[in-house]
């Protein structure tokens, strides 16, 4: 009798049988696991409805994108003087152009931002009366506030953070007859592409952390950068899931960490001015109003 061969069809056998419930198991709690998993999604959003939380229709697809760099730069101080019919100065050590209007842009009278105004409004930006205007889009009016903002677009995705935008002043006749303009410079790609949570799991992760409560409208969710590190010679930006929350009072806006899926607390950034950026504002429009009187 071969013994060699019996040991080795055994041996053979043994590891057949053990790649088989290995197999087994792992199937098994694979598929528990996507049970579960789909479950917990499928609760969440049975909890926010029941909790009449109005849900955007999500994209839900897991996209790649890398971060980004922008060095330090003055070019708003070295190019503001080329634009015309304005009053403007450079304030915040060069980080922010403040501009007075000669030619307020007349808006249409309805109530709210229609598509003509933006279209009269991207015409100005792209013109050569806003510096580096090509890089800006279109991202929100703020119709309590009175402004309308543009945001820098990088690689594709738009900076949201406040770092790197146009802000426009309405008066009470809807004439635009103001901005002040922050840029972050041109930017550039760092490392490779990080895959991203969902717009989803952003709202999901904003639900279990209680940033969502009852009887308010989630807005889309727009994946956006943030600056997350600032030294004196460069900026950082890494991507975030921008998401709206609208209740009867107010609007508040949330930002989850696109890549890791934390939480970041909300800044002075969200909104372009507060209360008290606006009483700055008023008087300083009104001492470049005064200049471009008395240079007329």
């Amino acid at each position: 009798m071969d013994f060699k061969r019996i040991e080795t069809i055994l041996v053979l056998t043994f590891l057949a049988l053990n790649i088989f419930l290995l197999s087994t198991y792992f199937d098994k709690n694979y598929n528990d696991f996507y049970q579960n998993s789909s479950n917990s999604e499928l609760n969440f959003v049975d909890e926010m409805n029941k909790s009449n939380i109005k849900l955007p229709v999500f994209q839900n697809e897991k996209n790649k994108v890398p971060y980004i760099q922008a060095e330090t730069n003055e070019l708003l101080t070295e190019n503001h003087n080329q634009l015309s019919n304005q009053t403007g100065v450079i304030e915040e050590n060069g980080s922010i152009y403040s501009s007075i209007l000669s030619n307020p842009i007349v808006l249409s009278e309805d109530k709210n931002l229609t598509s003509k105004d933006i279209e009269k409004l991207n015409d100005f930006v792209k013109s050569d009366q806003v510096l580096f205007g090509s890089e800006y889009q279109f991202f929100r009016y703020l119709k309590s506030n009175q402004q309308i903002v543009y945001v820098q677009i990088a690689n594709n995705i738009p900076i949201t953070d406040g770092t790197s935008e146009i802000v426009f002043h309405l008066d009470s006749n809807k004439k635009v007859i103001s901005y002040e303009q922050n840029y972050a410079g041109p930017v550039t790609v760092q490392g490779d592409s990080r895959e991203l949570i969902t717009d989803k799991n952003a709202v999901d992760i904003l639900y279990q952390n209680n940033e969502i409560s009852a009887d308010i409208t989630v807005k889309k969710p727009i994946l956006s950068y943030y600056r997350t590190l600032n030294l004196e010679e460069l900026s950082m930006y890494a991507p975030v899931w921008y998401v709206e929350v609208v209740s009867s009072t107010d609007t508040q806006v949330k930002r989850v960490d696109a890549i890791n899926g934390s939480i970041l607390k909300s800044s002075m950034l969200d909104m372009p001015h507060s209360d008290e950026k606006d009483k700055t504002s008023d008087k300083e429009s009104a001492e470049l109003r005064s200049r471009s009187d008395s240079s007329s």
